[in-house]
């Protein structure tokens, strides 16, 4: 059969031609979207399991603290959880419930590691509580996002709450012979400890620290500092150099250090203001590299 290509009919076969195919132009459009939004979709997903690595990470941890703070209750004894690196702790507790002790090593997962300084070490006592009155450390992915931990004297743990130090409170004498029944006093000789398991903290600035060696000795005053977390407060550190150079600024990403570096003459101070840049809370170290040594200022950012 023969095809009739009669004038009549080519704008007909044209038609037909664009309905049926695309123009290199238009695969190359179609091939560059697909591939952006291929991109996208992957970043998002490796950002939402950067996320979730470091949510289960925290709520494993303070699952197995307050595994921990039960154990030492129930048998009457301690159970600690110790971070020896930055990515694991031991836990030392009876774990099948059979009284026999001992320690496992637990790691984060990928990407997941201790920020704060210096490494925690809590230890539960037979009443479940701990000999600070607030451990506070945070946890940090690989992509800068933060979470910390609280555990209280009394034992609490909490995740990204505010627990804070609670103020001290004065107890009144009271007189057995007056405002109390007779019915409701204990006889008896002994002596019960209640004193504090902690002393809290003032939140005093920590004296100078200085390094360097023989002829060279820099210092940073104060060697530590509390400011309040969210911006709500800032702390100045002064950094005097022997000899002349720059002075560098490492810290961690929840820390503000103005300015990044400054130049030192020799005998020389230079000002630097640490402010915090989010809510995260803990204990956490500054570096100043002077022209001789490298001062560590410890900065604890609190409610």
């Amino acid at each position: 059969m023969i095809q009739d290509e009669s004038p009549k009919h080519k704008p007909l076969l044209a038609s037909l031609r664009t309905a049926n195919g695309f123009s290199v132009l238009q695969l190359l459009i179609v091939l560059a979207v697909l591939s952006v939004v291929s991109t996208c979709a992957v970043l998002n997903i490796h950002s939402t399991r950067s996320s979730l690595r470091l949510q289960n990470s925290v709520r494993l941890l303070a699952g197995y603290l307050e595994k921990a703070r039960l154990d030492a209750i129930r048998r009457h004894g301690n159970s600690n959880v110790v971070f020896n690196n930055t990515t694991s702790y031991d836990i030392t507790m009876d774990f099948e419930g059979a009284g026999t002790v001992s320690t496992r090593t637990f790691p984060f997962e990928s990407g997941v590691a201790i920020i704060s300084t210096p490494l925690p070490n809590v230890t539960f006592n037979w009443r479940g509580r701990t000999s600070a009155c607030t451990f506070t450390f945070a946890v940090q992915n690989s992509r800068g996002e933060q979470s910390w931990v609280d555990v209280s004297d009394a034992g609490d743990v909490t995740v990204n709450s505010n627990v804070d130090v609670l103020p001290t409170a004065t107890y009144a004498t009271i007189s057995s012979g007056t405002g109390v029944q007779s019915s409701t006093i204990v006889s008896g000789g002994i002596v019960h400890n209640n004193t504090l398991d902690c002393a809290g903290s003032s939140g005093d600035a920590g004296p100078p620290v200085s390094g360097g060696g023989p002829g060279c000795t820099d210092t940073a005053n104060p060697s530590s500092v509390s400011i309040r977390k969210n911006g709500n407060g800032s702390a100045t550190i002064a950094v005097t150099a022997t000899n002349m150079g720059t002075v560098v600024v490492s810290k961690p990403i929840n820390l503000g250090v103005t300015p990044g570096t400054q130049t030192v003459a020799a005998g020389g101070t230079v000002n630097f203001t640490v402010t915090s840049l989010n809510t995260t809370r803990g204990t956490f170290a500054v570096n100043f590299g002077s022209p001789c040594t490298t001062l560590t200022v410890l900065v604890t950012v609190t409610n």
